[in-house]
């Protein structure tokens, strides 16, 4: 593929029409050169090391190379473990065309491009297509037309794009045996992406709700217990590992044992819980600060408003009206109460790793952060909010095996994260559940508050002066002129 001409340092002035202006035409030569420069080679030595932190075969417990990674990209974990895959994918898979970068004959936002592009294709279809861009003429195209080419080529090698079929015409349930005769078998279910997506979420939180029910009965058999049978340990690995089922195998349980009911009879959905912190002052129609729902979606104060209506109970939380800390008391006991619990779901409503996402209402537990001392409570490893903090299945478990280490400081203001020995970094640990808008409203409010008293108490001086003076003077009083304080003035009426 060739374009009309070659861009170059010479020519790009004259082809954006700037030549007769000497500052913006040099300034332009120098993008020109950097970009084929200096920024192009740092572009792939960032692509090569990242990809270095690659472990496509890495479990739950080595995803700390992503937490890693994340603390140098500052990404969080699930943009981190993308850009792993991605700087995997174009090391491995498009080595000719990230050296047609390092060159500068392929720009690095149009390497962006094909990596996108080329992410549903296989490795080997990768490979066919790195092979075509690279025996293109690149410094002729343009970005357009580039894009264009890219789009036509993926669709070219991708066979089932090339069919030009709907996603409602692929709806397909297909078996295919291995190439290689190692005795496994694929079982592929293609469809509207929606339809899949509700699927895999389906499955993925049935898969949870057993790994979950296993760890508990695997914790019952550390204790001591006898008779403990733990679910759908078809094979007794769970049994010999004293690990849960990986939550990949527990979905190919579900799918391979489970029951198919083909009466068309619709389960329902089960009752789901979403966590709504409300400001109490937008809760009572006095303020307009935004409430949060699953600790991390900013609502309007009127949807929240609405939603409380409709909640069966509430859950009171204790903060500082000035710095929004918690002040719950510590507890003299392992397992955390209630309403602690529902204090470090406020501060954590996502894993406290550092970049990681995944909300541990359902997903997780809380934690302590400094060990629990069972024999001698006192000596440290407190059950207080400043010990605690929530963590994601996963996280739990890199923690207990020493892949991450947490450490809380500065009064339980901070958290200093070692992640594998790679690197570390620390977080301020969050306390805005009052926010700025908030502590100014309450301050309003309760100056109000003693205004309205101070000026109570001196109409109430100001009738006892006249009322003894009155009674100096043997005329009395005519109780009409002041009416006594009260519910009915709205002078006394509370602020809120």
């Amino acid at each position: 593929m060739r374009g009309r001409s070659e861009v170059t340092e010479e020519n790009v002035a004259i082809r954006a029409d700037l030549s007769e202006d000497a500052v913006r035409a040099e300034a332009l030569r120098r993008i020109h050169r950097r970009r084929r420069g200096a920024a192009a080679m740092l572009y792939v030595e960032e692509m090569k090391d990242v990809a270095l932190l690659w472990d496509e075969k890495a479990g739950d417990e080595g995803d700390y190379l992503a937490l890693a990674a994340g603390v140098a990209l500052r990404a969080r974990l699930g943009q981190a473990t993308y850009q792993l895959r991605r700087a995997h994918m174009g090391v491995t898979d498009l080595p000719l065309s990230l050296e047609k970068v390092a060159t500068g004959d392929l720009p690095t936002r149009w390497f962006d491009d094909l990596l996108r592009a080329v992410e549903r294709l296989s490795s080997a279809q990768r490979h066919r297509v790195d092979a075509e861009v690279a025996g293109w003429e690149l410094a002729t195209l343009s970005p357009d037309r580039f894009r264009t080419l890219v789009r036509l080529l993926v669709t070219w090698v991708d066979e089932v794009a090339a069919l030009g079929a709907t996603a409602e015409e692929t709806r397909d349930v297909s078996l295919d045996h291995s190439h290689v005769d190692d005795g496994t078998a694929t079982l592929t279910v293609t469809g509207p992406a929606p339809e899949i997506l509700d699927l895999a979420k389906r499955l993925d939180a049935a898969a949870h709700a057993v790994q979950d029910q296993q760890r508990r009965a695997l914790a019952r058999i550390a204790a001591g217990e006898t008779g403990v049978e733990i679910p759908w340990d078809l094979h007794g690995q769970a049994a010999r590992t004293g690990k849960r089922l990986p939550l990949g195998a527990i979905r190919y349980l579900l799918l391979t044992r489970g029951e198919i009911d083909t009466q068309g009879v619709p389960v329902p959905a089960a009752g789901v819980r979403l966590n709504l912190v409300v400001p109490v002052l937008s809760l009572l129609g006095r303020s307009d600060a935004p409430a949060t729902l699953e600790g991390t979606i900013p609502i309007p104060a009127g949807m929240a408003r609405e939603l409380a209506a409709r909640a069966p109970s509430f859950q009171r939380v204790l903060t500082d009206p000035i710095t929004g800390e918690f002040l719950p008391v510590a507890s003299t006991t392992y397992r955390p109460t209630a309403a602690m619990r529902e204090h470090v779901l406020l501060i954590d409503p996502v894993c406290a790793v550092p970049g990681c996402e995944r909300h541990i209402a359902e997903n997780g537990e809380v934690d302590h952060i400094e060990e629990f001392d069972h024999l001698r409570p006192e000596n440290g490893g407190p059950t207080s909010p400043h010990n605690l903090h929530g963590l994601c299945w996963s996280h739990h478990d890199a923690k207990t095996e020493r892949y991450i280490d947490p450490e809380r400081s500065g009064g339980g203001k901070r958290t200093r994260w070692n992640i594998g020995g790679l690197t570390a970094t620390e977080v301020t640990t969050n306390r805005d559940l009052v926010t700025q808008s908030l502590a100014e409203s309450y301050s309003r409010y309760w100056d109000d508050y003693v205004q309205r008293r101070r000026a109570a108490e001196e109409r109430a001086r100001a009738r006892a002066e006249a009322e003894a003076a009155a009674a100096a003077a043997g005329t009395g009083a005519d109780p009409g002129t002041d009416a006594p304080p009260g519910d009915g003035d709205p002078d006394h009426a509370p602020p809120f």
